[in-house]
């Protein structure tokens, strides 16, 4: 593989001789795209190929940079992975192979990341790296986009998860503990709770808002919480019910199976043997039939009829 990368490296910086469109690793990326989708795992080729591709997106923002002042133009914001081709296509493959590998190293790929440009990039690393709180900080005050941050929450929320099953709470922390000296995004955590509610821990929550907060802001959040736990409690009850019934159900049949008696008189005889059981050990299976110790071979099924009781026991 290495042999092969650094003849098409050589390829690739003879090719950009012939072109101006800010790439010089389309070789490079193709044939590593290609052995990481046949399967390659090596954390090597998955960092060499995100690296390529950064160094690709960087190239072409600053091709995209220079046209729009050659032109005298103001550059035109777009969001990140919808720029016009080829720079919007070669950042989405950044953040898709960002988000979905697991065989880069995170802290290698954050550390070269530019510190003022490719936010959801970053973003993206920090979520690999389980830093929630400052990939939603990214989301909510570097880029000032509530949605992308709520969405993180959607995807990411694993309440049986130890990692993620606080990431609500981590965009509250983020909502009213912004970075800087601005002012704490108050209306955005409430709405928050309100939304999310049954995903909030209530007392964490009531820790993070500012003593300032009203308690008229709050009655959304503690009427939807309130109405959850009364839903909770009446389903438990319905189920502590029917599982008692299910008990006494079970405690009456067993009372009755207990209390059931064979007469063995002194010309009964093994259902297998045929010998006379007399004062010797003998099973009983539930349809009945009576053998000597001896000749049960299977505790659960009957030696007369076949009959598995485990699998089909008495009605």
């Amino acid at each position: 593989v290495e042999t092969v990368l650094m003849h098409l490296k050589a390829f690739d910086e003879d090719s950009l001789h012939d072109r101006d469109k800010g790439e010089e690793a389309g070789l490079r990326i193709s044939y590593l795209e290609h052995i990481i989708a046949q399967g390659e795992t090596s954390a090597q080729y998955h960092n060499a190929l995100v690296l390529l591709y950064l160094d690709s997106v960087q190239r072409l923002k600053q091709a995209q940079s220079k046209s729009a002042g050659a032109l005298l133009t103001a550059p035109v914001r777009y969001a990140a992975g919808k720029e016009p081709y080829p720079l919007g296509m070669r950042r989405r493959k950044l953040m898709d192979f960002l988000e979905q590998s697991s065989y880069y190293s995170p802290e290698r790929i954050l550390n070269k990341l530019p510190m003022v440009d490719l936010y959801e990039e970053r973003a993206l690393i920090l979520s690999q790296l389980g830093e929630h709180e400052n990939a939603l900080s990214i989301y909510a005050h570097r880029l000032g986009d509530v949605q992308m941050a709520q969405e993180y929450c959607e995807r990411l929320y694993d309440s049986a998860s130890p990692t993620t099953c606080h990431v609500y709470l981590d965009l509250l922390k983020v909502y009213l503990k912004p970075p800087d000296a601005s002012a704490p995004m108050t209306l955005q955590a409430l709405s928050l709770m309100s939304k999310y509610f049954e995903r909030v821990d209530a007392a964490k929550a009531l820790d993070v808002l500012p003593p300032s907060t009203s308690l008229r802001s709050l009655l959304p959040f503690f009427e939807s919480a309130i109405r959850q736990n009364s839903e909770v409690r009446k389903s438990l009850q319905i189920s502590k019910a029917l599982l008692k019934a299910d008990h006494v159900k079970i405690s009456q049949e067993y009372h009755v199976r207990r209390s059931r008696r064979i007469l063995i008189t002194g010309g009964k005889r093994c259902k297998v043997s045929q010998k006379r059981i007399g004062t010797s050990a003998f099973a009983v299976y539930p349809n009945n039939v009576v053998v000597l110790l001896g000749e049960r071979a299977h505790p659960n099924q009957c030696p007369l009829t076949g009959r598995n009781f485990l699998e089909n026991p008495v009605e």
